[in-house]
């Protein structure tokens, strides 16, 4: 008899894991309203359908540890099993809320559900948490202790009873449960064939997010942490067919169009913190935004066909300092042993005899920057640690823009001619708190997010205001771009090219030309062989990259998201997912040739970035 209450315990217990996934998955979607409401009754039905398959795979590997649980406790009481079993449940239950109520609001910001990505962020706390508002922390909070109080109030008066009341089973209970955990084996492999659990076991539809949303968050971190060493490798066609491709969408180029009154001007590049074309009015954006932006459009050289390398700043950093794509699964700067094989636009100004310096006004040791820059050979890195404390004090991600601004300035002042000079914004990130009296109203995060761009538009007006009055001024080269765009405004989806889609912007005195715009399709990987090119420096290391303004060619974009990738060209955009293998967005004139190009383009990157640094 108290054998039968035990293996009725271990089913109430596989079921009740089976119920608490269930629950987490309407928890993600009520939560992401905005995205699951868009979806009609059957594709809701099919969610939990197809995600019922890997919920029962995770419930499989929770119960299977019980089992053992139970094997080992054959000869004790039931109060004694009970307890040993509930404190392993209410450990997993606390975690499998953490990860559920952190993958509900981190979804938003990343497009993609929880893996093991956000834990190189947890090396710096306070950073990694300083995008989300403190009554956004508390709310969060608020959800995550309903969530799994609930879920213990629910096992202690639902399972926990049928395994207190159970006596002891004795040696006879020990095959049972043996032979119990070894038929988990079935949900956690989620078939009898050669394929074990995979996203594309719950991959139903052509909506990006009906699939996410089917993916069991507990099972993704999984599985992300046990191959966070493992570098995807992606293999559409052979060898040299990609490399043909490749070579046709990146050809050798001999011949540049001039844009500049000199051949060694002082080089500034600037890197905008989540800017796109939808917020300069000079670029077809939203018109009282970007001021100071849309003057020097005016007044210089726009290029409004730019996309950005990936949705990350580590990733925009390396786009435009070092022509370099971005992983679909891997986070490149994560490998100090790779990026130092990079080339960097800072080593090539150095060797022509410049003195380099990158400016910026966080803590550099956040997401593994510092090892990047280190590997760059600057000269100088100026950093929050650089500024007084006070400048600081009550900003969550660092130095406001306009004290970095000013910082800029001054270095440039001061730095001997010629002078290459990275800088980097951050006040338009969330929480988009910025200290100025508010210009543009609204509580919401659109307005507080064109908010803080426009006093990062405004802060960069000051400075150029000051910079034409300097000795330095016209020689000098001022390249405007972002490291990535973002879903503001319009609360676009993860998925929509235009989020890519970021602005780059020539000016300063060794501009030649005015009011010109330069439509050719590109992306961050071509900024440092255009700038190099303007100087007469050969820029053959960044073979993932090309002159834009070159002769021949290319008038494409390469861009990729997680586990997938984006192209673009003049007459169509499309994007391609790994996972389901599948085209997940078109717009415009689609051609075969087209997904075949951006595949190749992914192979012989990924090729690349495997054997950097052997």
């Amino acid at each position: 008899m108290y054998r039968k209450k035990r293996i009725l315990f271990f089913l109430y217990y596989f079921l009740y894991w089976m119920v608490f996934f269930l629950t987490a998955r309407l928890v993600f979607m009520l939560y992401r309203h905005d995205l699951s409401f868009a979806l009609n009754i059957r594709e809701w039905g099919n969610i939990f359908l197809y995600g019922a398959w890997m919920d029962a795979s995770v419930s499989g590997y929770i119960s299977a540890v019980v089992a053992l649980l139970l094997a080992c406790t054959t000869f004790s009481g039931g109060v004694v099993a009970s307890r040993t079993v509930s404190a392993y449940t209410y450990i997993v239950a606390a975690i499998a809320g953490l990860m559920t109520v952190a993958d509900a609001e981190l979804y938003g910001h990343w497009g993609f559900r929880l893996d093991s990505t956000p834990l190189m962020y947890l090396k710096t706390p306070k950073e990694a948490f300083a995008s989300i508002g403190t009554g956004k922390i508390i709310l969060l909070l608020a959800l995550f202790a309903l969530f799994t109080c609930a879920a213990g109030w629910i096992y202690r008066t639902a399972v926990h009873a049928t395994l207190k009341k159970s006596g002891r089973t004795g040696w006879a209970g020990i095959p049972v449960f043996l032979f119990a955990a070894a038929l988990m084996i079935l949900p956690i492999r989620g078939n009898l064939g050669v394929a074990p659990m995979n996203v594309g076991f719950v991959y139903h539809s052509e909506k990006i997010f009906a699939n996410h949303a089917a993916i069991n968050v507990v099972w993704n971190v999984g599985k992300s942490l046990s191959e966070s060493e493992k570098i995807s490798e992606y293999a559409y066609m052979d060898k040299q067919q990609a490399e043909a491709l490749f070579e046709k969408t990146h050809p050798s180029q001999r011949e540049t169009g001039k844009l500049l009154h000199t051949e060694r001007p002082n080089v500034i590049v600037m890197i905008f913190e989540s800017f796109s074309n939808r917020m300069i009015a000079a670029l077809g954006g939203k018109t009282g935004v970007t001021p100071n932006l849309n003057r020097l459009c005016r007044e210089g050289i726009a290029f409004s066909g730019i996309y950005s390398v990936g949705d990350r700043t580590d990733k925009g950093l390396l786009g435009v300092l070092s022509g370099y794509p971005a992983h679909p699964t891997a986070r490149v700067i994560k490998y100090p042993e790779k990026t130092r094989r990079l080339p960097f636009l800072s080593k090539d100004f150095k060797q022509a005899g410049y003195h380099t310096e990158h400016v910026s006004g966080f803590d550099n040791k956040f997401s593994n920057i510092m090892s990047y820059l280190s590997n760059a050979g600057y000269d100088r890195i100026t950093d929050r640690n650089d500024f007084p404390a006070e400048t600081y004090r009550d900003a969550k991600w660092g130095v406001p823009d306009h004290y970095v601004f000013e910082k800029l300035l001054e270095r440039c002042n001061d730095t001997g001619q010629p002078f290459f000079k990275s800088f980097i914004t951050l006040s338009s990130h969330e929480p988009f708190d910025v200290p100025m009296l508010t210009v543009i109203e609204g509580s919401d995060d659109e307005s507080r997010f064109l908010n803080a761009a426009y006093y990062t538009d405004r802060a960069l007006g000051a400075f150029i205001d000051s910079a034409r009055h300097s000795a330095w001024w016209d020689n000098t080269l001022i390249v405007i771009t972002a490291d990535h765009g973002t879903g503001l405004p319009g609360y676009l989806p993860a998925h929509d090219p235009e989020r890519f889609h970021i602005p780059m912007i020539w000016t300063g005195g060794a501009v030649a030309v005015k009011d010109t715009v330069i439509t050719t399709v590109a992306t961050q990987t071509d900024i440092a062989r255009t700038v190099l090119a303007q100087l007469g420096i050969r820029g053959d290391a960044y073979r993932f990259g090309k002159d834009i303004l070159g002769t021949p060619v290319s008038r494409c974009a390469f861009y990729t998201f997680n586990d997938g990738f984006g192209w673009v060209t003049d007459s169509a955009r499309i994007e391609f997912d790994n996972v389901s293998r599948s085209v997940i967005y078109r717009d415009g004139n689609l051609s075969p040739e087209m997904i075949e190009q951006g595949k190749a383009t992914l192979q012989v990157f990924a090729e690349h970035f495997k054997n950097l640094g052997r």
